[in-house]
This record gives structure tokens, C-alpha cells and sequence, in this order.
């Protein structure tokens, strides 16, 4: 956690004192130094898309934000456990900007225009 003011040192300490007991406790379990009271929310996905649409410019924080974002907009209605476990891991990867996910996407953007030119010739009669 970053260094605090002596101000935001007392804000803490009286939203600590404001707890219940049983909150306490929690922040305690966790570590008090480690508690950050002014840590702003991670905003929902519904709520920055709804952003969005109004024209503000929003950013994604993490990959599971981009999966949601995919199921969202892609409205798929049959896939299997196994389809939503690839789009998450490949979501993850591919936000953290991993060399294995980024060669994934590049093959797949690849095979995508590859098997485009391939029915183009088809029909063509090439």
C-alpha cells in the first residue's frame, strides 16, 4: 500500500474505529498496514458498457473484463465447458500480453484469412 499522510493516517484510523467488531476483525486477519480504506471500487462491466455506449472512452483492467465482454457481445448460446474455459484462458493470457496467447491470436487471425482465400479460390474454380 502507498505511504499515507498523517491526515488520511487519522481518516483511517476512525473509519477502522466506526467498524463493528466483527469488521475489525477482518482487517485485522488481513493485516491493518496492508488495509486500504481509499482504494476505489473496481467499476461492474455493465456499468463501463453502458459508458460506452453513451461515447465515453472506457478501458478494461484485467482479461476476465475482455471475457465478459466476448460472451456479452457474442451471444452464443450453445457452447460447452470446454469453449468457455479457452476463451477465459486465452482472454487472461492475451491481456497480460504473454508470448504463448499473443502466438495463438496471430495464428488464428492467420488460419482465419487463410481459409478465406482457400473458399475464394474454390469458388473461383482455381
Amino acid at each position: 500500500m502507498a505511504k499515507l499522510t498523517p491526515e488520511e493516517e487519522k481518516k483511517k484510523k476512525a473509519i477502522f474505529d466506526a467498524m463493528s467488531p466483527r469488521g475489525q476483525k477482518h482487517i485485522l486477519k488481513k493485516g491493518y498496514d496492508e488495509w486500504d480504506p481509499f482504494m476505489r471500487p473496481k467499476e461492474p462491466l455493465g456499468y463501463k458498457l453502458r459508458q460506452e455506449a453513451k461515447g465515453e472512452k472506457i478501458s478494461l483492467e484485467s482479461g476476465h473484463e475482455v471475457y465478459e465482454r466476448f460472451f456479452a457481445e457474442r451471444r452464443i448460446t450453445d457452447y460447452s465447458a470446454e469453449y468457455v474455459k479457452g476463451v477465459l484462458e486465452i482472454s487472461q493470457g492475451l491481456f497480460r500480453d504473454l508470448d504463448s496467447y499473443r502466438g495463438m491470436y496471430d495464428f488464428s487471425r492467420w488460419y482465419e484469412k487463410w481459409q478465406e482465400r482457400q473458399e475464394n479460390k474454390e469458388e473461383s474454380g482455381s
